[in-house]
């Protein structure tokens, strides 16, 4: 997904060249539709896995510490929609992650136990400006962006104990899954560099609402310590990114 969006962006500029040479006397009003790459920095809730690492380490019977858990990270996202009565609508996707780690380490050897989070989501959006101004005799667009989408969560759990000088006494990890929707509400500003071409600054917040986790299945949830557990991609986000219109 990474490479995708950065090859997206290494080639945009020339197809946006040869778009401006060829509409160079057309109207900014008779761009159709637009295309948005971003990348950005959200915090991620998942109150109930910050629960299940708690957990975890109160029941090991080494005694691990807390080193990371599930930090504010990188997110990207892109949208392709068309215009349609003054407002923008389309498809967008995105990549989300964020993980905990408790581990303990000395002369002899370290223990580590993971849970890393990964999510996708694929859905439709839709944007509409409601303020428009000039700044350096360029335009300035003020409006808000609703993505509302299917949600797909990975969480993989990975325990790890190495003793140097032996080969891992442990080194088990399993995958589980959930399912659930994600909508993200957010304000925006583009400044439009030239007909077709601009920056986009966004912020806002998400909800996500999931199953539990499962086993290969979905009725295989996940229950440890008598408790199902779930994914929350919940919180504020903020990213920046290029746009196309055309």
């Amino acid at each position: 997904m990474k490479k995708v969006i950065f090859s997206i962006i290494m080639i945009l500029p020339f197809l946006l060249f040869a778009q401006t040479n060829r509409n160079s006397y057309s109207n900014q009003d008779s761009n159709t539709y637009e295309l948005s790459i971003e990348s950005g920095f959200g915090s991620y809730l998942m109150s109930n896995l910050k629960d299940l690492q708690s957990t975890i380490i109160s029941k090991s019977e080494i005694p691990i510490l807390r080193t990371t858990s599930f930090p504010s990270y990188f997110n990207y996202s892109i949208r392709f929609g068309r215009l349609i009565n003054n407002s923008y609508l389309g498809l967008t996707g995105g990549l989300m992650s964020t993980g905990s780690r408790s581990s303990l380490s000395d002369y002899s050897g370290y223990y580590a136990s993971d849970i890393n989070c990964k999510a996708f989501n694929i859905g439709a959006y839709t944007r509409k400006a409601f303020a428009n101004y000039q700044l350096f005799k360029r335009p300035l667009e003020i409006g808000y962006v609703l993505n509302t989408s299917f949600l797909y969560s990975f969480v993989k759990m990975k325990d790890n104990l190495q003793l140097y000088g032996y080969d891992a006494l442990i080194n088990d990890s399993y995958t589980f899954n959930s399912i659930g929707l994600y909508i993200e509400p957010m304000l925006y500003a583009a400044y439009m560099f030239n007909q077709h071409i601009g920056i986009e600054v966004n912020a806002g917040g998400a909800l996500s609402i999931s199953s539990p986790l499962y086993y290969q299945k979905i009725k295989n949830e996940f229950v440890i310590y008598e408790k199902k557990r779930f994914a929350n991609w919940s919180g504020y986000r903020l990213s920046i990114g290029l746009i196309s219109r055309f």
